[in-house]
């Protein structure tokens, strides 16, 4: 039990800093604005600067501490590298929208899997990204047409799934919405989800890359529970770890 407290702890260990100092700014600028609204018309400028210094003043030692605490928090968690993994969640935005891009792209099949073979020495021409998600994402979102979906990125969470000495792990969910253009245009488009998994070594390289389309019934399941709303019961209610036609 105490290990997979530890596992959870070192996945969100970056989050419960940011989350904590953004509920403290909150608290704070409501705090302002009710000394402002208790004085009414009477409130100088000055006074109003005054209370913003303090606010400044105040926000700036709660961040210390939680930093305090955070860095405590990391001490029980050893070998974890929280600066590397904010790096890293970036280099996996990054790969994941260069793989999804190809949904509203010109090129072919073949020319997008060229394309990222080149771009990404981790790839070769045997990766399943490159034989089975590349055809299957442009094949259902319309690419190999000539009248591929338009997609915004409208959430994104990357977790990191495992650390073994300088190797890192991550596991990713990306929500894709459709971009409307118009009345009969991408009109039947739904929301998209795409499941991705990535390893990194020393210094950041990746060293591998796997992305799974999430099924009809998943993505519901998941477009459901994004919006507050009770879901059917399904049994592929985690993405499958296999691509769905």
């Amino acid at each position: 039990m105490n290990e997979e407290i530890k596992d959870r702890l070192r996945q969100h260990a970056g989050k419960l800093l940011i989350g904590g100092t953004g509920a403290l700014f909150v608290l704070s600028v409501l705090t302002l604005g009710s000394s402002l609204v208790g004085d009414g018309s009477a409130a100088s400028d000055t006074k109003a600067d005054q209370l913003v210094h303090k606010l400044e003043g105040d926000l700036d030692d709660a961040q210390a501490k939680l930093e305090m605490r955070h860095a405590a928090l990391l001490a029980q968690l050893p070998g974890v590298d929280v600066k590397r993994v904010d790096r890293e969640t970036v280099t996996g935005r990054s790969l994941v929208l260069s793989l999804i891009d190809s949904s509203a792209s010109i090129r072919t099949v073949k020319e997008q899997q060229a394309l990222l073979d080149a771009r990404y020495g981790f790839l070769d021409h045997e990766s399943r990204v490159l034989t089975e998600f590349v055809p299957e994402w442009m094949t259902a979102t319309g690419a190999t047409q000539g009248s591929g979906t338009t997609y915004t990125l409208a959430d994104l969470d990357i977790d990191v799934s495992r650390v073994q000495g300088l190797n890192y792990s991550y596991t990713g969910v990306v929500r894709l919405d459709p971009v409307r253009l118009g009345p009969d245009r991408n009109s039947t488009a739904q929301s998209e989800f795409v499941v991705f998994t990535y390893a990194t070594s020393q210094g950041g390289t990746v060293t591998s890359l796997d992305a799974y389309r999430a099924s009809s019934r998943t993505r519901d399941t998941l477009a459901a529970a994004g919006k507050g709303q009770p879901a059917e019961p399904d049994d592929t209610a985690t993405p499958s770890p296999k691509p769905t036609g």
